[in-house]
């Protein structure tokens, strides 16, 4: 073996070593699932970093937002991940690397298929959600995060069963739905508008129980909202 065989090597065993420890810090300090999507996508960011192939996009500010407050986790992680990255090429990665490394590793968590770039389906149809609600109930995108956690949580899980296809194969109550429809027509309206849009747009029909539980969310986060802005106003 020559000196570039032995230097080869020697990288290449490096660089596994390295992957090793980044799975074992995102498995171990931050419970993320540990599977070859992992692995894979681990490595083709250390490739990209270490032969320095420009690797960031430009992020719309709602996608940074989404990752921040519904992928904490992922984030946090890769922020370390870049960093671990950063000392062993001995150089710094461009400012918002982390960001393409956290879409990684969503990827891999959610078991999503990276170079379908379903990981940028899954943020969007999060965003064009959170769009609507807070179009149609007038309603802060920051308090959504802020004051409806799991709101907001539910509706990441609901994007995931969209981009998936499993439906709900419970029966519905649609005694509750009657109820809602009569009686919380603004929040049911905005419910069904959700729905015509992931229709038309996935072919995925959301069930009636689904509906019931959106809008009755809604209903009550507008009456806090209200409260709230009541409250602040008497101040």
């Amino acid at each position: 073996m020559n000196n570039t065989d032995a230097t080869a090597s020697y990288s290449a065993l490096s660089d596994r070593q390295l992957i090793a420890s980044l799975i074992e810090l995102a498995t171990q300090k931050y419970t993320l699932a540990d599977n070859f999507l992992l692995t894979n996508n681990l490595s083709y960011f250390l490739f990209n970093a270490t032969e320095n192939i420009p690797m960031t996009y430009t992020y719309p500010l709602t996608s940074i937002e989404i990752m921040e407050n519904l992928f904490k986790t992922e984030v946090d992680f890769s922020k370390e991940a870049a960093r671990r990255i950063e000392e062993y090429i001995q150089r710094p990665l461009k400012k918002t690397d982390y960001l393409v490394l956290a879409e990684a590793v969503i990827a891999a968590n959610y078991q999503l298929n990276i170079n379908a770039h379903e990981q940028e389906k899954f943020i969007q149809l999060i965003h064009c959600l959170l769009s609507q609600i807070t179009a149609n109930l007038q309603l802060p995108r920051s308090y959504l995060f802020v004051e409806a956690a799991r709101l907001v949580r539910h509706l990441k899980f609901l994007s995931l069963r969209i981009l998936k296809n499993k439906y709900d194969t419970a029966d519905s109550d649609n005694d509750l739905y009657f109820y809602v429809a009569e009686h919380y027509s603004k929040e049911f309206h905005t419910a069904n508008q959700m729905r015509v849009f992931i229709t038309e747009n996935f072919d995925f029909d959301l069930s009636n129980d689904e509906i019931s539980y959106l809008a009755m969310h809604f209903r009550e986060l507008g009456r806090q909202y209200k409260e709230k802005k009541e409250l602040l106003s008497n101040i």
